[in-house]
């Protein structure tokens, strides 16, 4: 309470105690899978468009070389090409990879990640500022072991230009000197560098101060082109299932699938083109536990017949998978024809587009597959009949409406649990809820904290209703919120517990649509 101790009329502002709560998310796709460049260790890294993958990780994967692990490009190309508008990729690769690098004078450069990528990387060393003065001050000391008596060397301090190229992507450091001293030094500027790393060497023989700017360095002129060799992928093209779950063991440093247990903003999850059932439980699983995503899942080509994806399919049983067959026909520019790649990509950028569009309630069908020119197999409506009660979703060619993903299914057998959007519904409500109450925690558990919270609540999940999102006219039928006595024990509130249960009745998409004809004929008089 303020205080007040001279005449006067005071303003005070009044907190009504109903928060506003904004929704959360719920578009951001993660992608798992090899990549030609790209991290492998860490935090997923943030794309939002194709041309920043291919920045990032590089372009197309050569069938030959990958075979059928080759498509996380082609599912981030088509998930923007559907709509999507960001997503994290997470580049995973075989034990036994390698980091290109090249040692010149007393540096190491190293590629910035492993791979063959790096036998392309070139970095080319120039002399800026030739035949520049030292200052007094400009003496370099070098010591080539800790703990050991520094030797100094009086070398000229020349400005150099490092241009760093991988194809079209170039970086360009201009002013670099080989003084550790100067903010310029050429291993802290190439700390901001994407695609190499410097360090310091042992360096065993005395440095001459003769032949010219780049004589630290081991050039003898001007320019000096320092090409870096030794990269390897691994082995390929069918990498081991445990490289796409990742490790978990240090924070950090995780890969793979664990690398997503650090973010909180992926609400869609893929690897495409991975149907290995291990790696689809592990996904699975993932989705389940961290409690605010949602797993698309790809079939195998070589399984078309309704017995064989009906075995396939029947090994899952989760509310937060679905999935859906068959492959889709899309023109690939590295192989320049089209071929058959998995769904899972342009079905994750559908469902961002219905969200974007619609809300997240909106089922995540009936919506056309961008890009596609045709189907693996094309199914017909009796054969959906047999796949899409199991949990199938098909994507069909029709006549006149085109290519279109016609099923909204999840992975579940419990009838509660049946429909896509309906799961993807309670995590919205769950995870907007949950991240717009941190306010709640250590206030005092009493009745004024009790109404606040239902006011709160009650008002957001209003909201929803009014936007289409929860069943029912009115806002008794559609929700309700309950806090307070008839939720709560005293021992709860003595242990510091305040529980609110929320009901909803969420919207269901109207499936089969029927249409009763009759036939009336003229009664006679």
């Amino acid at each position: 309470m303020a205080e007040y101790l001279a005449p006067g009329v005071y303003v005070e502002e009044f907190d009504s105690g109903v928060k506003a709560m904004e929704g959360v998310g719920t578009s951001t796709a993660g992608f798992i899978g090899l990549a030609e460049k790209g991290p492998t260790k860490g935090t997923p890294v943030l794309i939002t468009s194709f041309a920043e993958y291919q920045r990032r990780f590089g372009s197309y994967l050569s069938p030959q070389q990958y075979g059928s692990s080759r498509f996380l490009p082609n599912a981030v190309e088509h998930f923007f090409t559907n709509g999507g508008s960001a997503c994290y990729v997470m580049r995973v690769l075989p034990e036994g990879s390698k980091s290109a690098t090249a040692t010149q004078g007393r540096f190491l450069f190293t590629a910035k990640d492993p791979g063959e990528w790096g036998n392309r990387l070139s970095i080319v060393i120039t002399a800026g500022s030739k035949g520049k003065t030292p200052a007094a001050d400009d003496t370099l000391t070098l010591s080539t072991e800790p703990g050991a008596e520094s030797e100094a060397h009086t070398t000229e301090l020349f400005v150099l230009d490092v241009v760093v190229s991988h194809g079209s992507m170039t970086e360009t450091y201009s002013g670099c000197t080989l003084n550790p001293d100067s903010p310029d030094y050429l291993v802290t500027r190439l700390q901001l560098s994407q695609l190499v790393t410097v360090e310091l060497v042992e360096q065993t023989e005395k440095e001459s101060k003769q032949g010219g700017p780049l004589a630290s360095l081991g050039g003898t002129g001007d320019s000096l082109t320092i090409q870096l060799s030794g990269g390897t992928d691994g082995p390929l093209p069918n990498p081991a299932t445990s490289l796409y779950k990742g490790n978990d063991a240090i924070p950090g440093q995780r890969t793979g699938l664990a690398a997503f247990t650090e973010l909180s903003d992926v609400h869609i999850m893929a690897i495409p083109g991975v149907t290995d059932q291990d790696v689809q439980a592990a996904l699975i699983a993932h989705c389940e536990t961290m409690g605010n995503r949602f797993a698309v899942l790809d079939t195998p080509q070589d399984k078309v017949d309704t017995t064989s994806l009906a075995n396939f399919r029947g090994i899952y049983d989760s509310s937060y998978a679905a999935m859906y067959a068959p492959w889709i026909k899309v023109f690939d520019p590295l192989c320049n024809q089209a071929v058959f790649q998995p769904p899972s990509g342009a079905v994750c950028g559908i469902y961002a587009r219905s969200d974007t569009q619609r809300g997240v309630h909106k089922a995540p069908a009936n919506e056309v597959v961008r890009g596609c020119t045709g189907l693996s197999v094309s199914y017909n409506t009796a054969e959906q009949a047999k796949l899409n009660p199991i949990g199938i979703n098909l994507i069909r060619s029709i006549p006149g409406p085109g290519t279109r993903l016609w099923g909204a299914r999840t992975c579940s057998n419990d009838g509660k649990w049946k429909y896509v959007n309906v799961r993807r519904l309670f995590l919205f409500l769950e995870e907007s809820i949950r991240a717009n109450t941190n306010w709640v925690i250590f206030e005092p558990n009493d009745e004024s904290l009790w109404a606040r919270v239902k006011g709160t609540i009650t008002l957001f999940l209003e909201t929803q209703r009014r936007n289409g999102a929860l069943a029912g006219s009115t806002p008794d039928q559609a929700y309700y919120v309950n806090v307070g006595a008839t939720t709560m024990t005293q021992d709860d509130i003595l242990n510091g517990r305040l529980i609110c249960e929320i009901g909803v009745a969420p919207v269901r998409p109207a499936e089969f649509v029927v249409f009763r004809i009759t036939q009336i004929t003229q009664s006679t008089t």
